[in-house]
């Protein structure tokens, strides 16, 4: 029986328990430590820009990409428009199993990319933060940032966060949220990004800025960063002096070196070699590469998001929605094979 999930399955499996920030973390970590294992075929995600549109100009485009992880028995397509509608996405993942082939979810709403994307980056800091990391800076106040602060929160002792962004009244509804759903946790507005960065334990910019907003030199020693904002060759968030000062991991070598500017950028400059990139965040669960080398080290793990973490998701979301008996049954036979005349 193949099973639909859409975005009221999948609140109504947060609102009811069945479904934390943590099988979202724990899924994605399993995902990510079969890349490490090299027991994962992944595709990197493609761009089909239609009309006019680049990755400049980020108009409307079709991307996809695909893993097949057969250690987790399942294989998946995620499929997305983008730049139609600012900020927004329409996505669709089909689940299929690699025992039988056949197809065991079908999965809508960027609800999935939001939750997925705040796991990712608390998977990275669980293993390249240190222990008592517990003070969070935040450039970027949008819908993502709302699950990246529940993801550190969910790995991490968080006790404060300082946040900022361009836009005030997106600056003040995100702190609104956040003293809402982490009643615990200092919550505070801060004047610049610079104020925000300096002087953190865990350092997350998750904007959709084409330069810099984050300079390497406001950076303090020992902190972690997450950069998970963008994914062009010509954009990035933070400027080449943070990427030169930090131990960088990314989600995907194959994939950070032909979409991530954070890194592109420097190193077509001379600023960077391809060495400075110590690896993915698979070797790094596998025990392959060290996250981090020091307490006093800068760590930076740069995702813009690959199939590998869609895929550890929803078998998650497929595994758990059947337990919880939530979501819409797909009674669709597989073919018969046809006999020759």
């Amino acid at each position: 029986m193949t099973l639909f999930l859409d975005e009221h399955h999948m609140r109504r499996l947060h609102d009811a328990g069945h479904v934390t920030m943590l099988h979202y973390v724990d899924a994605i970590e399993r995902a990510y430590r079969e890349q490490g294992e090299g027991r994962v075929d992944l595709l990197p995600r493609q761009n089909f820009w239609i009309g006019d549109a680049n990755a400049t100009n980020r108009g409307p485009s079709l991307k996809l990409a695909c893993a097949v992880v057969p250690g987790l028995g399942v294989m998946g397509i995620p499929m997305y428009s983008a730049g139609f509608r600012r900020g927004a996405i329409d996505l669709w993942i089909a689940l299929m199993s690699t025992t039988n082939g056949e197809m065991l979810a079908h999965m809508h709403g960027q609800l999935i990319s939001h939750w997925k994307t705040g796991a990712t980056a608390a998977m990275a800091t669980r293993r390249m933060a240190r222990p008592d990391a517990s003070v969070v800076g935040l450039v970027g106040t949008g819908y993502y940032a709302q699950t990246q602060v529940l993801g550190l929160a969910a790995v991490r002792p968080i006790r404060a966060i300082r946040c900022y962004s361009r836009g005030a009244e997106g600056r003040e509804r995100f702190v609104a949220w956040a003293r809402r759903a982490l009643p615990d946790v200092e919550v505070t507005l801060v004047a610049s990004a610079r104020d925000a960065v300096s002087d953190v334990d865990i350092l997350v910019a998750v904007t959709t800025s084409r330069e810099p907003v984050v300079e390497g030199a406001w950076i303090s020693p020992g902190t972690h960063c997450n950069f998970v904002g963008m994914h062009y060759p010509e954009a990035r968030e933070v400027d080449s002096a943070a990427i030169q000062r930090a131990r960088v991991i990314v989600d995907d070598l194959a994939q950070a070196w032909g979409e991530k500017g954070e890194i592109m950028i420097p190193l077509a400059r001379g600023e960077i070699t391809k060495e400075h990139v110590a690896g993915d965040i698979g070797s790094v669960l596998a025990g392959k590469v060290a996250g981090r080398t020091s307490d006093r080290e800068i760590t930076a793990f740069l995702s813009g998001g690959t199939a590998l973490e869609y895929v550890g998701a929803c078998a998650m979301l497929n595994e758990r929605a059947r337990e919880a008996g939530i979501g819409q049954a797909l009674d669709v036979a597989p073919p018969a094979p046809k006999a020759w005349a």
